[in-house]
């Protein structure tokens, strides 16, 4: 906002479209509509209109997201503001700003409603002055719309207490007048207008009623004093530096001067009027050049930033897919010797109970040399895949060494551990292989030890060994722990 009011237009978009950006990012939608009307307003000072209407547009559809009505309202009124500076978007005007209109009484707020009902009068009054010449019928009837609206106007804004809104009202009122050629009538109301402003200054109001007041006066053959009310405007757009209200001021010095038969006054208006017009054009277009400029910029630094985010993603899932590979067996796909240490030292230095279990596959060797080693590789994911799907969450499932597996229990001893080894046991030997194996049977031996809280992990792993070794001995296909030992 402050780069727009300094008029820093290319500074005012970026900052806008990043508040847009963040605010997108986290979802928060009246953010991101102030964002968006922002760059509206900076597109419309540029001269953008169409670039204006499309962002003030979304802004409105995200303000009604949000459920916002006030906010829908505010910007619908900037909206309409927009549409009454295109010519052929006169019907658009007129509805944004009825609806705005609507929306603030709705939010209970009288005093933005009769701003906006001001507004709807500027519009009726604006395209009454651009049929003046081409239909003046349509331009008659535009006139009395705009002074009923106008009228309407400033009786809320009075009502309100806006001094403000009620002379801005008063000025459109005057204007319908003059355009519906009832010159005694605007010039009471610009009387009226004035008195206002002596009790309520305000230097911009001022400059408008310079304005209005030279155009009626040149309307009602006053040309002296219209190129005293002109020359007046003109000195107070030099105090203000607004050099672009100065056209309007100069085209009613150049008839006055023109109607008095000063000539060389009215060359002289003229010459001004077109150096300014030449003069903002060409500002007009290094504004928009540097925006252009500014615009390509913020793309190429985007770009850049996409670029780098996307190497920086693939660095991450480059790096994560690494440390997968170093803590898993690349076979099974289960952890690997190394991460099953680190997780052993991790529960033993918790202190929290576990159990662990020593699983072999029974003679495995006869099926490496029966069906050949891929067989035997095939066998192994097998297993690994159900023993890693029997488990629960908090459980470890690793390759020990061969056809050797070791499983973490996590919280367990005793007969819940016992039995969830069981269940493992029964689910292998209950596979149904398929191909050259389609008659055959895997089984595994199981050994299991319950950590003890005064002893190291090489102890837990030694017990689990001896009941490993306990299984096979007694047939294979069974679950041990160790004689002597509890699980």
């Amino acid at each position: 906002m402050a780069h727009h009011a300094l008029g820093q237009d290319s500074e005012a978009l970026a900052a806008a479209s990043r508040s847009e950006q963040l605010a997108r990012e986290n979802g928060e939608l009246v953010w991101q509509s102030r964002a968006l009307a922002r760059e509206g307003l900076v597109h419309h000072d540029l001269g953008n209109i169409e670039d204006a209407v499309d962002l003030l547009t979304r802004a409105v559809e995200l303000r009604r997201e949000a459920d916002d009505v006030a906010g829908t309202a505010d910007v619908l009124t900037t909206l309409g503001t927009v549409y009454t500076a295109m010519p052929h978007f006169a019907p658009q005007a007129a509805g944004v700003l009825t609806q705005a209109h609507r929306l603030w009484l709705q939010a209970g707020d009288p005093d933005r409603a009769s701003i906006a009902h001001a507004h709807l009068a500027r519009t009726f009054v604006e395209t009454s002055a651009r049929l003046a010449e081409e239909n003046p019928r349509g331009a008659r009837a535009a006139a009395r719309r705009a002074l009923a609206l106008a009228l309407e106007a400033v009786q809320d804004a009075d009502a309100a207490g806006l001094s403000r809104t009620s002379i801005d009202a008063r000025f459109t009122v005057a204007t319908a007048h003059v355009l519906a050629d009832d010159l005694p009538a605007a010039g009471l109301v610009l009387d009226t207008a004035a008195d206002m402003l002596d009790r309520f200054p305000s230097a911009m109001q001022r400059l408008a009623l310079h304005r209005i007041r030279a155009g009626w006066l040149m309307r009602s053959g006053r040309y002296a004093d219209a190129t005293r009310e002109a020359t007046a405007g003109l000195v107070l757009c030099d105090e203000l530096r607004r050099p672009a209200e100065r056209a309007g001021l100069l085209q009613v010095l150049v008839d006055a001067e023109e109607a008095q038969g000063n000539l060389a006054g009215a060359l002289d208006a003229l010459h001004e009027l077109h150096d300014l017009t030449v003069r903002t054009g060409d500002a007009m277009a290094e504004r928009r050049a540097a925006l252009l400029g500014a615009r390509m910029e913020l793309d190429r630094a985007e770009r850049v930033a996409e670029s780098e985010r996307r190497r920086s993603q693939e660095l991450e899932e480059h790096n994560a897919r690494l440390a997968h590979e170093a803590a898993h067996d690349p076979l099974t796909g289960l952890a690997n010797r190394r991460a099953l240490d680190r997780e052993l030292a991790r529960r033993l230095e918790d202190r929290r109970q576990f159990t662990v279990a020593l699983v072999d596959v029974d003679h495995f060797k006869r099926v490496n040399d029966t069906w050949s080693h891929q067989t035997g590789d095939a066998v192994l994911q097998r297993i690994a895949h159900t023993m890693r799907a029997g488990l629960r969450t908090g459980d470890l499932a690793a390759r020990y060494g061969g056809e050797e597996f070791a499983l973490v229990l996590d919280g367990l001893a005793g007969p819940k551990a016992m039995e969830i080894c069981e269940r493992l046991r029964a689910r292998v030997e209950a596979l149904v292989w398929d191909g050259p194996m389609s008659d055959s049977r895997v089984t595994v031996s199981i050994g299991v030890s319950a950590w003890r809280p005064d002893e190291t992990v090489d102890l837990t792993l030694a017990r689990a060994d001896a009941g490993l070794y306990e299984a096979k001995a007694g047939g294979r296909n069974q679950v041990r722990q160790s004689a002597g030992t509890a699980a």
